[in-house]
């Protein structure tokens, strides 16, 4: 019953066994020529299948995405893969969340979706609340640690997480989810299935789905998604040939979460933004400050509604997302395969933010140093007001990526390939106007709606952000792929040459000694501030004088590594085989870091990752064990800037901690030991560890970070999902273990400096005030562990074959647990937090025919 089911949602691409990243990969993963995976590969035991490759992958299939709970993130499933550790901000996945994959955080891991990026081109984000709807997934692949030689990213030293849109159905049909929830949870899905359209075989598809339901903590604030998915598709002869066309455009607007301290949350179990804001009443001769509306009680105080840094109206997060995907591939002659993947992709997105500003501004003052700008309308300059200040990005994305495969004969295969990528990052901050409420007119502040926006006395736009960059890249690779001893040995070779390049133009005068930035003509800076040229050095080393900025400036930087691989398959005898394999991975820095200087250019990170591993394959057990090491350089992590009044608000920050290195095991085991069940356990475990202290310039410890572990990681984690199938009823089981991470880089070591006379204390900063909340003093959070029940009912006795009725519950024991954690250098750089979600039901309706 649960495969009649699931297979009225899904295509017949769910048994090609095409789990790898791009058009390329697939062919020369999965040509029954030359085969590597193709007729060893089953379609896995549970929605759960181990390709047998010379690499750590594991792949998920629809069947067992569609237990996940409707339109959450399909992210969420990764959970059930070891060393994974998915957190999701709330039950139904429209807030995101935060990946970790053996260590590495979500910008080091490659995202793709039919061999198109996805990743930020700016500071590599992952955006798990914007991916497509999980009816319309065929599969889910994630390499641990390894790329493909094709990737086309600048920052994968993670690994690849990769999903494949269905491709349409022979036949005409339809597919109706509908389903309700607690927090009042509603959703819809439809999607038709064109079946054959002409006589050459063209088929499509069409989606569209919504989703609304509140925050399961503070007073007010609700998440609205809308999403359309369609896919072309048109088979070209009998040889596995095909041009396909698929489309995706996805709405959010999303009230945030807070990000909370860890005594926020000790005082307040369910601590987050407050629901209403109090601004000044305008009037001519009186001062109006709506700062000191916030001056009792502090921004987080729900009883001082003046407190609108945090009103919930403020801190949102509006995106728009669209792209175009083309897959295709060609048999140009006997043995010669071309492939070309293009893709296009539109974003408008932003975090959100609010800031009280004095109409005597020097920014608001304009070049001719006017005398200010009458923010509130009342006829005066002499109040102090508060704005909307998001920090808008948008994005043009172009992406090509080519594969030429050549088989040699039989036994040996050549592939040469081109990618290429080019995306243009606009980041602006347009001030806007709230209204009487403390609402924005417009959820992009000034951007585009001219009635929002706010000008300086001069006329030109208030900017609290004006920069613009190209990210670039070309990538050639070269791969060999061969077997041989009777096809016992398989073997792959491969080069990845990217050629990575960031054409910066930065419009806004740029703080030496932090980075902040003030936009507008020159007269806008203090009169005590010296403008330096962009050569400029502090030959000291010491921190740069608060006063010396750098004027607008443009700069190209460019990263060219050289990136190999090699990955073996000895195959013993029927379903055993092991394997090992090596690559080198890099991460180029972010346009954030890159912005903060005229000068300095950080260097990337690079590592290399030696892996190996135990397989056992068959139409009962898909299992795996491997062991893996990685020897990090110029280790580069990453945190959220929680700092309403930063330039970069809302974005993932990066900072180095040096050489670094992590080793590891990880296990997984899905069995069907009879046909009415099946089950996946598995375990993972971690060992990481930061090689030195971060020094200042005359060698005094800045950072006592050697010898810590890597922060937001777990040692250990395990779980297990298990299923019944009773045949018209179906019972789920999903258990996860996470254990304790760290929230700061040196994990709460450095010691404490005191005012009086500059001495240190002999005892490391601590986090006091915790109540019951779930950490300790030195900034460790407490493991957790989360259990998801649901079951599915057919309809088919009543007559209606292709109907179900479901219900889930996550979080069965209410389990109070932080989940995503916003880490820092140290415990006094304030690490944030958020709790995770509590138990949560869901019940849900599917119609299909």
């Amino acid at each position: 019953m649960n495969k009649f089911l699931i297979g009225c949602a899904v295509s017949a691409l769910a048994t090609s066994g095409a789990y790898a990243q791009s058009t390329g990969s697939d062919t020369i993963e999965n040509n029954d020529a030359i085969v590597v995976t193709g007729s060893r590969l089953s379609n896995g035991v549970g929605g759960v299948v181990i390709p047998d490759i010379g690499k750590t992958r594991t792949v998920l299939t629809q069947e067992f995405l569609s237990h996940q709970g409707a339109g959450n993130t399909f992210f969420n499933a990764l959970n059930q893969i070891p060393g994974v550790n998915f957190t999701n901000t709330d039950p139904y996945g429209s807030s995101g969340g935060n990946l970790r994959i053996r260590g590495f955080p979500g910008n080091r891991v490659a995202l793709l979706w039919d061999g198109l990026p996805l990743n930020d081109t700016g500071n590599y984000s992952i955006y798990t609340n914007q991916q497509g709807d999980p009816e319309i997934i065929d599969s889910v692949s994630v390499n641990l640690g390894t790329t493909d030689v094709d990737s086309p990213t600048p920052s994968s030293a993670g690994g690849i997480v990769s999903y494949r849109t269905i491709v349409p159905t022979d036949k005409f049909g339809a597919l109706f989810d509908g389903s309700i929830g607690k927090f009042d949870y509603s959703r819809f899905f439809g999607m038709i299935n064109t079946g054959t359209l002409t006589s050459f075989g063209t088929k499509a598809f069409f989606s569209y789905s919504q989703q609304h339901y509140n925050k399961f903590t503070g007073a007010a604030g609700d998440l609205y998604k809308n999403q359309f998915n369609a896919r072309i598709y048109q088979p070209i002869g009998t040889n596995g040939d095909f041009v396909s066309v698929a489309g995706h455009y996805n709405r959010n607007r999303n009230a945030s979460y807070n990000n909370g301290l860890a005594s926020d949350f000790a005082t307040n179990k369910n601590f987050d933004n407050i629901d209403s804001c109090t601004l000044s009443t305008p009037g001519r001769g009186t001062v109006q400050n709506d700062n000191v509306l916030t001056a009792a009680g502090g921004a987080n105080n729900l009883a001082n509604t003046g407190s609108c840094t945090n009103y919930y109206g403020l801190r949102i997060n509006p995106s728009n997302t669209a792209n175009i995907r083309g897959s295709s591939r060609f048999t140009l002659a006997p043995g010669l395969i071309f492939t070309f993947d293009p893709g296009y992709q539109y974003t408008l997105a932003n975090g959100g933010g609010t800031n009280v500003v004095s109409e005597t501004d020097l920014r608001l003052r304009g070049a001719n140093l006017a005398a200010g700008v009458d923010l509130n309308r009342d006829g005066d300059f002499s109040d102090s007001i508060r704005l909307y200040n998001p920090s808008n990005t948008r994005t043009n994305r172009y992406t090509a990526l080519t594969s030429l495969i050549y088989e040699l004969n039989d036994s040996n295969r050549v592939r040469v390939a081109y990618s290429y990528d080019r995306g243009e990052h606009r980041q602006t901050a347009e001030w806007g106007y709230l209204d009487a409420g403390g609402n924005p007119y417009s959820v992009f502040g000034g951007k585009y709606d001219e009635q929002s926006r706010v000008l300086n006395a001069d006329g030109t736009v208030f900017q609290n952000r004006d920069r613009e960059s190209v990210a670039l890249l070309n990538q050639v690779s070269g791969e060999y792929f061969g077997r041989f001893l009777e096809d016992k040995i398989q073997l792959t070779l491969g080069l990845r040459a990217p050629f990575f390049e960031r054409n910066l133009d930065q419009n806004c005068f740029t703080q030496v000694s932090t980075g902040n930035v003030t936009c507008g003509a020159r007269t806008s800076l203090p009169a005590t501030a010296v403008v330096v040229p962009t050569d400029f050095t502090n030959a000291t080393g010491a921190t740069a004088p608060a006063t010396n900025y750098y004027a607008p400036f443009q700069r190209t930087v460019k990263y060219s590594p050289l990136l190999p691989s090699a990955n073996v398959v000895l195959n013993i005898s029927g379903p055993h085989s092991i394997y090992a394999s090596y690559g080198r991975n890099f991460s180029a820095p972010s346009t954030d870091n890159l912005y903060r200087s005229a000068t300095v250019t950080p260097e990337g990170e690079t590592t290399d990752s030696f892996e190996g591993g135990y397989r056992y394959r068959s139409t009962k057990v898909q299992a795996s064990l491997s062991g893996y090491y990685t020897d990090y350089k110029n280790r580069i992590v990453s945190a959220l800037d929680a700092d309403p009044e930063s330039p970069t608000f809302g974005t993932s920050i990066d900072r180095n901690v040096g050489d670094a290195r992590a080793y590891g095991f990880e296990g997984i085991i899905a069995v069907q030991p009879i046909q009415q069940l099946s089950f996946s356990p598995f375990i993972s475990y971690i060992n990481t560890r930061i090689k030195d202290d971060v020094l200042g310039a005359n060698g005094a410890i800045l950072l006592r970070t050697g010898g810590a572990q890597f922060v937001e990681t777990p040692k250990w984690s395990f779980g297990t999902r298990a299923d019944v199938d009773l045949g018209y009823i179906t019972f789920g089981a999903q258990y996860k273990h996470t254990g304790s991470r760290y929230s700061t880089d040196d994990n709460g070591r450095t010691l404490v400096t005191t005012a009086a006379n500059g001495q240190t204390v002999g005892q490391p900063f601590v986090l006091t005030g915790l109540g019951n909340a779930p950490i300790s003093a030195n900034g460790k959070v407490d493991a957790y562990d989360t259990l998801d029940l649901d079951a599915r009912i057919s309809l088919a006795p009543l007559g209606f074959e292709q109907t179900f009725l479901s219900l889930r519950v996550d979080n069965v024991f209410n389990e109070y647990y932080f989940g995503n954690i916003s880490t820092a250098a140290t415990l006094s750089n304030s690490p944030r937090f958020r709790i995770g979600s509590p138990r949560t039901w869901q019940a849900q309706i599917r119609f299909a025919f």
